[in-house]
């Protein structure tokens, strides 16, 4: 009597093997996401100032291109004046320089005590036509020995009036670059910049109700100027934690559990390949042949 081939055998090998098709091209996949969502935020933008006699040079010290670079320089009342460009470049690459006019300089007692900070905002969009702005001095004030309560909540910038009735600070001036984030590039996008003026707000006036602003979906770090009976100070308020995340898609921020189940993936693919070989049949012996 001669025995036959067990199917069963047979249809479990070809399990592990549609086991390791789908599995193998899944971890490979999923991995190679990961690599390039990981070099997308790999870039980095910072600026260099410098000016000489009527020029300011501008250099870019970030290791990514900024489209469409402006920059401006603040008034008396707190509104921004675009300064204008030795030449009109779309592109500032990486280590690359651009000049701009730098106005005369006037007496100090001309200047408000604004102007006497010299604050210069830098304006420019990413390879993806996002706007951002970022704000220097070249005489920047000391910093507050007292800051006031400021922080983003539920979207916009909230501050606090000074705790003490008798506090010496009067007055604050808010510094913000206004960034949209990335809602704007759903439209064809207008390269064109618009800095929102400085904002002074009279803490006599506003008593003890915080003040609220909007700075745009972005939620840029702020820079707020505190006018003392000392003098200014300076008060760094950083951004709502939105910086890279919210310039891409959603479910990059999903980054770990895509590592988790990419890892998984891959360990089922390597365990089903060894169960294969492990399984698969050295030869045919006779009791597996079939009768004639």
């Amino acid at each position: 009597m001669c025995s036959t081939f067990f199917p069963w055998r047979n249809n479990r090998i070809e399990r592990y093997i549609l086991l390791t098709m789908m599995t193998a091209p899944l971890a490979t996949l999923v991995l190679t996401v990961l690599l390039l969502s990981q070099s997308a935020l790999a870039g980095s933008m910072s600026f260099g100032l410098s000016v000489t006699g009527s020029e300011l040079t501008v250099t870019n010290q970030g290791s990514s291109s900024a489209f469409y670079p402006a920059v401006f320089r603040m008034l008396s009342d707190g509104r921004w004046m675009r300064l204008e460009a030795s030449s009109a470049q779309a592109e500032l690459a990486a280590g690359a320089r651009l000049e701009f006019t730098w106005p005369d300089a006037h007496p100090a007692e001309q200047l408000s005590e604004l102007q006497r900070m010299q604050p210069v905002m830098v304006r420019f969009f990413d390879q993806n036509g996002v706007g951002f702005g970022q704000i220097a001095f070249f005489s920047a004030p000391p910093a507050a020995k007292t800051a006031l309560k400021a922080a983003y909540v539920n979207g916009a910038l909230q501050i606090e009036p000074p705790p003490d009735a008798a506090s010496s600070m009067r007055a604050s001036w808010v510094l913000w670059p206004q960034e949209e984030g990335i809602r704007p590039i759903r439209l064809p996008v207008r390269f064109a910049h618009r800095p929102p003026p400085a904002l002074r707000i009279d803490w006599r006036d506003q008593g003890r109700v915080p003040f609220q602003l909007d700075t745009g979906a972005g939620q840029p770090a702020v820079i707020l100027l505190h006018e003392t009976e000392q003098g200014y100070a300076q008060q760094y308020v950083p951004n709502g934690g939105l910086l890279g995340r919210e310039q891409r898609a959603a479910w990059l921020d999903a980054t770990p559990k895509f590592y988790a189940a990419s890892l998984i993936a891959l360990v089922l693919a390597v365990g089903a390949m060894v169960l294969q070989c492990l399984r698969r049949p050295r030869g045919a012996t006779i009791s597996d042949r079939a009768c004639p």
